[in-house]
């Protein structure tokens, strides 16, 4: 009877603990998601790995973290955001004043003959740089919207590289810019979305001739054992090492005091295009010395 009660009294004794623990669990459950609701991301539920809890907390541990990595990058894209509108207000601002200057001129009568044509050339060229800016800013934003979709399909690499460059051989020669070419003449096949490829090598050569503002400039297409890496060198004004982690951010101009040199969206979007290709782009430059890019792609199996 005695060990009856005793036995008795411990069960009550574990159950009334038990419940204790529980409910202090609960507390503590609570208290952390309340923390949570407020916006404190930073908390985590600290149990015993082999508590009948532990299951829950590590799940809203889980959760935590998400929510918590969701937030950062969030801050980082409207921080993005941000920079991206005061830029704009300047990079379209700017050019649209200029043109709305030539139009009205030409509209009320204040030029004419060979001063009224040259004005309308004028006028001309800035909306056909201000539609480039605008198409290239709908595709980066496409880009990393992820609505862009690739084409993948079997190409010889050696003549998409050269039908670019050779589109760029008469700007070169207007320009007075040397160019050396290292292209194989046989096929080499590969599996990628032309397009984007034309894109990534086109605006490669275009930082190049000018916003690196380049005297010379060499293209090489190099085939190793499994894949191919094409070179573009330039012996331009290169990129000084507080820049060298931001050229491919999106409106990130090397030279801030060179507004109208470009819209700051080419490189960011070659590293967009590069990485939706499983394309991998290095590149390594020297400030006054000029800048080197290398795309390595895949041999088609």
């Amino acid at each position: 009877m005695i060990l009856l009660t005793v036995i008795m009294f411990i069960v009550i004794i574990y159950l009334i603990y038990k419940r204790y623990m529980e409910k202090k669990r609960l507390i503590q459950l609570i208290n952390l998601l309340k923390e949570v609701e407020l916006g404190d991301y930073g908390k985590r539920g600290v149990i015993p790995p082999n508590d009948e809890y532990s299951e829950i907390y590590y799940l809203i541990n889980k959760i935590i973290r998400k929510n918590q990595n969701d937030i950062i990058q969030i801050k980082r894209l409207n921080q993005r955001n941000k920079r991206m509108l005061t830029s704009l207000s300047h990079d379209i601002k700017t050019p649209i004043a200029s043109l709305l200057g030539y139009l009205e001129a030409i509209d009320k009568g204040l030029v004419d003959g060979n001063e009224r044509e040259k004005y309308f050339k004028i006028a001309l060229d800035k909306t056909y740089k201000l539609k480039e800016y605008i198409n290239e800013l709908f595709q980066l934003l496409q880009l990393e919207s992820g609505e862009y979709i690739l084409e993948n399909q079997s190409c010889n690499i050696c003549e998409e590289t050269r039908k670019v460059f050779i589109s760029w051989v008469p700007i070169l020669e207007k320009h007075n810019i040397k160019y050396r070419v290292n292209i194989p003449e046989e096929s080499i096949v590969t599996i990628l979305d032309v397009k984007s490829y034309e894109r990534i090598l086109d605006n490669l050569i275009k930082n190049a001739v000018i916003h690196s503002k380049c005297r010379e400039i060499t293209i090489a297409l190099i085939e190793k054992e499994d894949m191919i890496q094409i070179k573009i060198n330039d012996d331009g004004i290169g990129i000084s090492e507080d820049s060298k982690d931001m050229i491919m951010d999106r409106l990130y101009k090397v030279d801030q005091s060179r507004n109208t040199q470009g819209s700051g969206l080419g490189l960011a979007i070659v590293k967009e295009l590069t990485d939706k290709s499983s394309i991998l782009l290095k590149y390594k430059s020297e400030e006054g010395k000029g800048s080197s890019f290398t795309l390595d792609i895949n041999k088609a199996l």
